[in-house]
C-alpha cells in the first residue's frame, strides 16, 4: 500500500506544500488552537484532508530537520500508583491539545532505573520531560540539565536545582490543616504513619502535622510512626494496635494507600472509625465514601497539577523561564473526624 505522502496532502487539499507542512508542524496554545501562519479555515480543511488520507506525519524526519521531537516524557514513581494515573490523564490531554505526544515510564522508586529511563528518553531526542523525582534521583535528572532537555518536577521537590520548573502541592498546608481539623474537633493524641522514601512531599506533610500540634500546645504527644512499601500492611496494625493502648484518638495518613491500609486493619481489628479512632486520609477514592462511615480526607487538584506541568515544560521548551508553583490543598470533611462521646 502506497504511503501517503504530504504532497499529496497538499494536492487533495488544493494547496502547496509548504502550507501542508505549516499546518502539520505547528504547535498548539494553551486552548488547543494551532500556532500558525494559516487561515483558520484552510488549516482546518488541510487536518481534515490528512485524516482522510490516512497521512502519518514522520516524526523522525520532522525530528531530524527541527530539532524537536514533539514529545515529551513523564517519569512518576509508579505509574499504577491512584495519584500518578489520574494525574497522567490529565497531562496527557493537556500535551495533546498542545501538540504533544507524551512517553510514560515509572522509576519504581528508583535512582538507577530514574538514570536508565532518562537515558533512553534523552536518546530519543526528547523535547522535556515532566518528574516525579525519588531519592538520591539528582544526579540522573541533572543528566537531563546538562543535555539542555528542559525538566519539570511534579509533585515532589529537590534543593538546589534551580533551573528546573516546578509544580507542587502546598504540603505542610496539607498537613497542618488535616491535624488541625482533628484537634478542634477535640482529639488530643494525634500521631501519623509515614513511609521512609525520603521524598519532600511527605517530609514536608509531616511539617505541617508537627507544626499544628505546636500551635496547640500538643507537641509532646506528636508521634511519626513510618514504614517501607513491602512491610505496610503488618507495620500498620502494629501501630493502631500500640496506639490504642496507649490511648491515641486520632491518625493523620497522609497518603491514600496508607489510608487504606488503615481502613482494612481496622475493620480487621474490630475497630469503627471515629468511635474507636478518628482518621484524616489522603487523596480521592471511593471508598471514603462507601465506607460505614465517610472518611475525612485531603485532596490534591489532580487536573490543576497535571495542566500546569504541561504548561510550564512547554513555556520552557520555548524558551521561556522556569517557573514555581504551589497549589492549595482542600480538605473534605466526613464523618470518620467527628467527636463521638463513648457510653461509659
Amino acid at each position: 500500500m502506497k504511503r501517503i505522502t504530504i504532497r499529496d496532502v497538499a494536492k487533495e487539499a488544493g494547496v502547496s506544500v509548504t502550507l501542508v507542512s505549516f499546518v502539520m508542524n505547528a504547535k498548539r496554545d494553551k486552548d488547543g488552537n494551532l500556532d500558525c501562519p494559516v487561515n483558520p479555515e484552510t488549516a482546518k480543511r488541510v487536518l481534515q484532508v490528512a485524516q482522510k488520507l490516512g497521512y502519518r506525519r514522520n516524526y523522525a524526519a520532522a525530528s531530524l530537520r527541527s530539532g524537536k521531537s514533539n514529545a515529551i516524557a513523564v517519569i512518576p514513581n509508579d505509574i499504577s500508583n491512584k495519584f500518578f494515573a489520574g494525574i497522567s490523564r490529565c497531562i496527557e490531554d493537556k500535551a495533546r491539545a498542545m501538540g504533544y505526544t507524551v512517553f510514560f515510564a515509572s522509576s519504581d522508586e528508583s535512582s538507577e532505573r530514574l538514570e536508565s529511563v532518562i537515558d533512553a528518553v534523552l536518546a530519543h531526542n526528547i523535547d522535556g520531560m515532566i518528574v516525579a523525582p525519588c531519592t538520591g534521583g539528582e544526579a540522573a535528572i541533572n543528566k537531563a540539565i546538562d543535555s539542555k532537555v528542559p525538566v519539570v518536577l511534579l509533585d515532589r521537590d529537590v534543593e538546589n536545582m534551580p533551573q528546573v520548573g516546578r509544580v507542587l502541592l502546598d504540603d505542610v498546608e496539607a498537613g497542618r490543616m488535616g491535624t488541625e481539623l482533628l484537634l478542634k474537633k477535640g482529639f488530643r493524641n494525634i500521631e501519623m504513619i509515614s513511609y521512609t522514601l525520603g521524598i519532600s512531599s511527605l517530609s514536608e506533610r509531616e511539617m505541617g502535622y508537627r507544626k499544628a500540634m505546636m500551635d496547640h500546645d500538643k507537641y509532646d504527644n506528636a508521634r511519626v510512626h513510618y514504614t517501607t512499601y513491602g512491610d505496610a500492611a503488618s507495620d500498620v496494625e502494629k501501630f493502631i494496635k500500640n496506639g490504642i493502648d496507649r490511648g491515641v484518638d486520632a491518625f493523620f495518613l497522609p497518603t491514600y494507600s496508607l489510608s487504606a491500609l488503615v481502613l482494612s486493619a481496622m475493620k480487621k481489628l474490630g475497630l469503627r472509625t471515629p468511635e474507636d479512632l478518628a482518621i484524616v486520609g489522603f487523596d480521592e477514592s471511593d471508598i471514603y465514601s462507601l465506607y460505614t462511615t465517610t472518611v475525612t480526607h485531603i485532596v490534591q487538584p489532580l487536573k490543576l497539577l497535571g495542566e500546569k506541568s504541561v504548561e510550564v515544560l512547554v513555556n520552557m521548551i520555548d524558551g521561556k523561564p522556569a517557573e514555581s508553583i504551589i497549589l492549595k490543598p482542600e480538605l473534605i470533611p466526613g464523618g470518620s473526624t467527628e467527636k463521638v462521646t463513648k457510653n461509659k
